[in-house]
């Protein structure tokens, strides 16, 4: 795919391919990381594997990559992405120079792109959130777990994943209150917990009641699909179900999704008056500077100062 022949602490080594799956694997048996991000830095890399191959470039240089990300730009591709791929292509090179591979070529390359720190999804209003859970009108165990789903999501902010990832046993009563041990995500076990509201547990236990028996390493959410009936619900499902929601409720928007359930969480806490440190408690955020960008949200929308500007402009008092 890519030869080069440069000269490495003055040897000369010959690179055939440092893009193939031999080299690939032996990198990221050294950086350790999981299936997923091994996944997204293979696929970042063989976007930078077919620029190198569209434009003949046999020994790359700095300014190829600088051209690579200059072209990542003018492709529309978002900040997050842009910085991602780069990252990817910094990490690995790095790692080729220290093997004596490839010389550093990506040392210290800038992204030029600024990511915004802002939710790209709305959040529900605690009204929106109730006629949401009341679109869902039936009783069969279909329509119990679904509603059970939808407010938990929206009162404990849990994620896709997360929700996908429960089972049975996770429901545990500590010091008379019942909580979920959670798996976050990017964690490999059930670490954190969240108060599961008397509300939310009980129609969970309304759920499971109607399942019929259940075993502890159940499971807490399964499909009804007569293809996989009692199989583990998959982060696509649930998804796919609020969105059908959402629709159903007259809230069928891009900006409302699944995901929104988790900024509805949040939201509708901090609005209550809840402290930040405890949100950021509950949404399991590492740094209190993500749990600040819905607080920013909501000081946005109380500040009117350009309803001011313009009720002064037109004439209209105080």
């Amino acid at each position: 795919m890519t030869t080069a022949i440069v000269k490495v602490e003055s040897r000369e080594v010959q690179t055939k391919n440092f893009f193939n799956g031999d080299l690939l694997n032996r990198w990221l048996r050294f950086a350790g990381v999981s299936d997923k991000t091994a996944l997204t830095y293979k696929i970042a890399l063989n976007q930078l594997a077919k620029y190198f191959n569209t434009n003949a470039i046999e020994r790359p240089a700095r300014t190829d990559l600088e051209n690579w990300r200059d072209e990542l730009i003018a492709a529309k591709k978002s900040p997050a992405t842009v910085r991602l791929y780069l990252t990817s292509a910094k990490i690995f090179f790095r790692w080729l120079a220290q093997e004596g591979i490839f010389p550093n070529i990506a040392d210290n390359l800038k992204a030029k792109v600024k990511i915004v720190h802002t939710h790209k999804k709305d959040a529900l209003t605690s009204k929106q959130a109730a006629s949401l859970l009341q679109t869902v009108k039936g009783t069969s165990v279909k329509d119990k777990r679904d509603r059970a789903i939808m407010a938990l999501m929206m009162t404990a902010g849990l994620r896709c994943i997360e929700v996908s990832r429960l089972d049975v046993a996770d429901m545990v009563n500590q010091f008379g209150r019942t909580y979920l041990l959670i798996q976050g995500k990017g964690h490999y076990e059930k670490d954190s917990q969240v108060l599961l509201p008397a509300q939310v547990e009980n129609l969970i236990r309304d759920y499971l009641k109607a399942r019929g028996n259940v075993e502890d390493n159940a499971p807490l959410f399964v499909s009804t699909a007569n293809r996989n009936r009692g199989q583990r619900l998959s982060t696509q499902t649930i998804s796919k179900m609020v969105k059908a929601n959402l629709r159903a409720g007259g809230m069928n928007t891009p900006r409302l999704t699944a995901h929104s359930l988790r900024h509805t969480a949040a939201t509708t806490m901090i609005l209550a008056g809840v402290g930040l440190m405890q949100v950021q408690q509950v949404l399991r955020h590492t740094n209190i500077n993500t749990t600040m960008i819905y607080n920013n949200a909501i000081e946005r929308m109380k500040n009117l100062a350009e309803q001011t500007a313009a009720n002064s402009i037109f004439g209209i008092p105080a």
